[in-house]
């Protein structure tokens, strides 16, 4: 029997611990179902053997037969106003692993039987104390890591930014609907015309919707995956000074020798919530050494796995005129792999400071730049505050977030129903048609809120992640 069918089993009440199994100071024991009542009659007592209250603090003792287990505080939630909508207990003993396990197999012992993973929150979603864009999001709750992750999750949950998006966008097809409707229905004893340009208005409206959707997510998995970063140039400009300061950590071999660097270095950069991954490669030249041209290989295979160059030149070694031409060539070569390139002038402390003036000015064309002195720690906040910017700007706290790949699945799906659509009105499809490829996109949008969704796998799928206990 899977875990959906162990759900549809009626009148069942579960318990499960809902901390996480070990020894800590405390530790909570849920229990729900319409055994809930009974079962705490037996076990728990309060103190002066005063009657059990809703909805508030309970303190007294959990007594298996005339032996006190332990001291606890006890809270019993009335359905339907309880997490799961069903009566629920939450009893908050001391956290020892024996306490624990004798309370849960007391538990058991008067008729609940031990929850499947997520079975609570389950229980919440059938009796609609949250719909299922709410549940997927307590789950990606509990899993967050930073301050992105835990906003969007937050937002999902309390039914805020996305909720009213996909209100709107139901609202927008529930009245195309009707009115094709009302046309179908009095076309014939009315004079009533639809005006197919609205319709396409509507249409265009839930399109451009769905796809900064589709864009953000993209950028929140760029967010989550961290942005790649080659380090790349000629030989001895720096490039492994420039890493190891970066990271904070002297992983590279800094040498006067050319080509020192023969592997791919990896280092990790952490800027607040925000990773990126620093490849120092080898040297791009020319060279005879068997062992160098394996690291070069490295380096471009480096290149094509990056989403940032940082493309450092010893700007105390090369004349004006050169770097321009140096720079359009570099441009030109990774234009066609769409790579963003951060021209970084490193060794800025051998020049003095007309100099350095006098090249910022002539280098005033249309590149990313930055004038650093690696070696002594000159411009390396630029660089940081360059890459916080970037991913900042991606990450715009107005626009609306997923965090989830069925619902990034079920907005792509309703995208590409949206295109075909579009194409449709075009081409003057019949109302009565046109009505049902409309009415497809409610199915969709609805499959994302779990308000119609009747798929065994999808839920079983879902609700399977969560904790036992949750």
């Amino acid at each position: 029997m899977n875990l959906i069918n162990y759900y549809l089993i009626k009148n069942e009440t579960i318990t499960a611990i809902s901390t996480p199994l070990g020894v800590g100071s405390i530790s909570i024991i849920r229990i729900s179902g319409n055994k809930c009542k009974s079962i705490i009659k037996n076990i728990f007592k309060r103190n002066n053997n005063k009657i059990v209250k809703y909805n508030k603090v309970n303190i007294g003792n959990i007594y298996e037969n005339k032996e006190i287990i332990d001291q606890v505080v006890l809270l019993f939630y009335k359905k339907p106003k309880s997490y799961t909508g069903e009566d629920l207990v939450e009893i908050n003993c001391h956290g020892s692993i024996y306490i624990q396990k004798r309370i849960i197999n007391l538990i058991i012992k008067n008729g609940a039987r031990v929850a499947k993973n997520g079975e609570f929150t389950y229980r919440a979603f059938l009796n609609k104390k949250i719909n299922l864009l709410q549940a997927e999001s307590i789950l990606e709750l509990i899993k967050s890591e930073n301050k992105i992750e835990h906003k969007i999750a937050i937002n999902n949950l309390l039914k805020t930014k996305l909720s009213k998006i996909i209100k709107i966008i139901e609202n927008k097809i529930l009245n195309i609907i009707s009115n094709i409707e009302i046309i179908l229905d009095f076309s014939e004893t009315e004079n009533i015309n639809i005006n197919n340009k609205l319709i396409y208005k509507d249409i265009l409206y839930i399109e451009k919707k769905i796809y900064k959707i589709l864009i953000n997510y993209k950028n929140i998995i760029f967010f989550k995956k961290g942005y790649y970063i080659s380090i790349i140039g000629t030989v001895n400009t720096g490039k492994s000074t420039l890493m190891n300061i970066l990271i904070n950590e002297n992983k590279s071999i800094v040498s006067k020798i050319a080509g020192t660097t023969r592997d791919v270095v990896e280092g990790n950069l952490k800027i607040k919530d925000f990773n990126f991954y620093l490849f120092d490669t080898a040297g791009i030249r020319k060279t005879k050494s068997y062992i160098e041209k394996i690291g070069i290989k490295k380096t471009f295979n480096s290149i094509k796995n990056s989403d940032i160059i940082f493309y450092i030149i010893d700007i105390s070694k090369i004349k004006i005129i050169n770097i321009i031409n140096k720079i359009n060539k570099i441009k030109k070569k990774y234009k066609k792999n769409n790579k963003e390139i951060l021209f970084i002038f490193n060794k800025i402390d051998k020049l003095k400071k007309k100099e350095i003036k006098k090249y910022n000015k002539l280098l005033n064309i249309k590149i990313k730049k930055i004038f650093i002195s690696a070696k002594k720690n000159i411009g390396i906040n630029k660089i940081k505050n360059y890459l916080y910017k970037k991913i900042k700007r991606k990450l715009n706290n107005k626009e609306i977030y997923i965090n989830n790949v069925r619902h990034y699945e079920e907005f792509k799906k309703l995208f590409k129903k949206i295109i075909i659509i579009k194409n449709k009105i075009i081409n003057k499809l019949p109302l009565e048609l046109l009505s049902i490829e409309i009415k497809y996109l409610l199915n969709i949008l609805y499959n994302i809120n779990g308000y119609i969704i009747n798929n065994e796998n999808i839920l079983n799928n879902i609700f399977s992640k969560f904790c036992i206990g949750k």
